[in-house]
């Protein structure tokens, strides 16, 4: 929090420099809007915004999405010792999302509040973590973080527990993450106290990766691997025979990652002249 209000700080500090020299008729930083915003960027947000002119607005700010938890299952296969075998467990999916955002609104028409916005979101390429929900069955606790795990049906992703029984993933997205989007209502008015502001577009953060942290076969390189979909296209037990030719919630899952390049964004701003 102490660098999110840094952030805006600075931003008031900028915008009030700039209108000490800017000349009102030309519409140059003379106005600064403090607003909250609501939607699937942030809930909330907090931001700052200033004109550049008749026809384009900034705005500054930082929004975050709280860090709900999902519940999924995961199957694995435990390699030698006395728990070999084929497992289900649960792991949760925590969102992890929180943006730096810097966005321009071009107004097209002088007198009407429709705008293009264009810009960019800059925050963690971590955008979900995943662990397991409670030490997982196939290990037994003398074993936590030495016993090796297969993941998928591929024997180069191996992975092992923490010393509490813990496993941790996660999927990754682009930290920088360009915005396109149209909207209606302006962020600053010489006019009114109080704005409103509807967005609609998207931020393109690339496509996905859903990644484990994993040991090879030797366990010296730990690193993460990503997991992929030929990674769950069988199911093998622990002797390396096929018990069915797809683990479907892990190939489901790639399947999904690999397709959303985009994340929508849905937004409600409401703001107060701050002068």
């Amino acid at each position: 929090m102490k660098k999110i209000f840094q952030f805006l700080a600075l931003s008031l500090l900028i915008a009030q420099s700039s209108a000490t020299f800017a000349q009102e008729d030309k519409n140059l930083f003379n106005h600064l809007n403090v607003g909250l915003t609501v939607g699937t960027d942030g809930l909330p947000g907090i931001d700052v915004a200033a004109p550049i002119g008749n026809y384009v607005q900034v705005r500054a700010g930082y929004s975050f999405v709280p860090k709900f938890k999902f519940k999924a299952n995961i199957n694995y296969t435990r390699n030698g010792g006395a728990l070999q075998g084929s497992y289900k467990d649960k792991i949760a999916i925590k969102l992890n999302k929180g943006d730096f955002k810097l966005l321009f609104d071009a107004f097209p028409f002088k007198k009407s509040s429709f705008h293009v916005t264009a810009g960019a979101y800059i925050g963690s390429s971590d955008f979900a973590k995943i662990n397991n929900d409670g030490p997982i069955s196939g290990v037994a606790p003398n074993e936590w973080g030495t016993a090796k795990i297969q993941i998928s049906n591929n024997p180069a992703h191996m992975f092992s527990t923490d010393e509490n029984g813990n496993i941790k993933g996660r999927v990754r997205v682009n930290s920088f993450k360009p915005y396109i989007g149209v909207g209606f209502g302006r962020a600053v008015s010489a006019d009114k106290k109080v704005t409103v502001n509807f967005d609609l577009g998207i931020q393109l953060w690339g496509k996905p990766k859903l990644e484990i942290w994993s040991y090879d076969i030797a366990g010296v390189d730990n690193k993460w691997v990503e997991l992929k979909k030929a990674d769950f296209d069988v199911v093998t037990d622990g002797a390396g025979n096929i018990i069915k030719k797809k683990d479907k919630d892990g190939y489901d899952v790639c399947n999904i990652c690999g397709k959303i390049f985009a994340y929508p964004v849905l937004s409600v701003r409401v703001g107060f002249n701050a002068f």
